[in-house]
């Protein structure tokens, strides 16, 4: 697997830390953040914020990072990787949803977040930290501790990857594939992560604005075609706890007689649950929850909608369904931790 230097990149060395789903694109003119009018989502005041926000400049960089016990490497992946397959992915990607980021591609220059891919190898960071060959390193909120390698020994750490036939996206396929599809991109800025730091998590489901009958109906067909159980059953593969108004319980899935993709729970939950019981077809429609939303949601619920908890796919099982070019269901898996937005830059135009 080929792992590269970043040839001109960035650190935004204001101590902010902001959420992986953040941003992810900017621009640089002049080595400063330039985010102008193109920049929809943000106020006037919030990019005036952002560019004022300082940046240092590295080149053929690495960036090794350190948040609690957790290790990783921020670098630059080659898209030929990805295109040969060596890149494995796991996610269907959506056709409006590339379109979009094709047109953004052409409107900035620096990628502002990476793409999170999970590895098998173990590499120890420890004891390039401890050579002290670094150029620079930052300890910011969080935690999070950032050592920037350049030239040869950024170049060293980078051939750790060269054995390793497989890496996996955890994070970013739509990122990936519009790369793969540009004229003029041939790379993607990546956080490299082993397996061993990594964990799994469920993605719940919210149905919103459930009429009473149809909840009735649905409740009705599940209970006649499923094993229904009690609310508090823990959950466990092929579990799934729905909740309505004041009613929860717990439904077993059916098992089908196949492999395990048709045996993935969000495959099952959406041709058994979601479409034959409560008659939607279009999963564009549900909204969805991580577990740290699960808890804020369940503080305060909304009135007639369906909550589905879900339990997370384990790294076993996702590796073979990588492994078999089986493509998962849209949120399928919520990998933890991801790497910070607006954080590290890499320049590609």
């Amino acid at each position: 697997m080929e792992i590269n230097v970043l040839e001109k990149s960035f650190i935004n060395i204001s101590g902010e830390i902001y959420d992986s789903e953040y941003i992810n694109l900017v621009n640089i003119e002049d080595d400063k953040l330039a985010l102008d009018e193109r920049t929809l989502f943000l106020t006037r005041l919030e990019k005036e914020r952002l560019n004022g926000q300082p940046i240092k400049n590295y080149n053929d960089a690495v960036y090794v990072f350190k948040y609690n016990q957790v290790f990783g490497l921020v670098g630059d992946v080659p898209i030929k990787e990805y295109n040969s397959g060596k890149i494995k992915c796991h996610e269907l990607v959506m056709p409006d949803t590339v379109q979009g980021m094709l047109s953004n591609l052409h409107s900035y220059n620096c990628e502002a977040a990476p793409v999170l891919l999970a590895h098998r190898k173990k590499i120890n960071y420890s004891y390039y930290i401890s050579e002290k060959k670094y150029v620079e390193n930052f300890s910011l909120n969080g935690g999070l501790e950032i050592y920037v390698f350049c030239g040869k020994e950024a170049a060293k750490i980078t051939k750790e990857f060269e054995d390793e036939e497989s890496i996996y996206v955890a994070d970013g396929h739509h990122r990936l594939y519009t790369t793969s599809l540009s004229s003029f991109k041939r790379s993607v800025l990546s956080c490299l992560i082993s397996f061993e730091y990594l964990d799994i998590l469920p993605i719940h489901r919210i149905i919103p604005n459930i009429d009473a009958q149809l909840f009735e109906n649905a409740k009705e067909f599940i209970y006649t075609k499923f094993n229904v159980m009690k609310e508090n059953t823990p959950l466990s593969k092929g579990k799934i706890r729905l909740e309505y108004e004041e009613e929860k319980f717990v439904v077993s899935l059916i098992e089908l007689n196949s492999d395990a993709f048709w045996n993935n729970d969000i495959y099952r939950l959406n041709t058994q649950i979601i479409s034959q019981a409560f008659r939607i077809f279009d999963t564009g429609s549900l909204q969805y929850l991580s577990d740290t939303d699960l808890k804020n949601y369940k503080s305060s619920p909304g009135k007639k909608n369906i909550l589905i908890e879900t339990y997370p796919i384990t790294k076993e099982e996702f590796i073979n369904c990588a492994n078999n070019n089986t493509i998962m269901p849209p949120k399928s898996t919520w990998f933890a931790p991801k790497f910070p937005s607006f954080l590290i830059f890499k320049k590609y135009s």
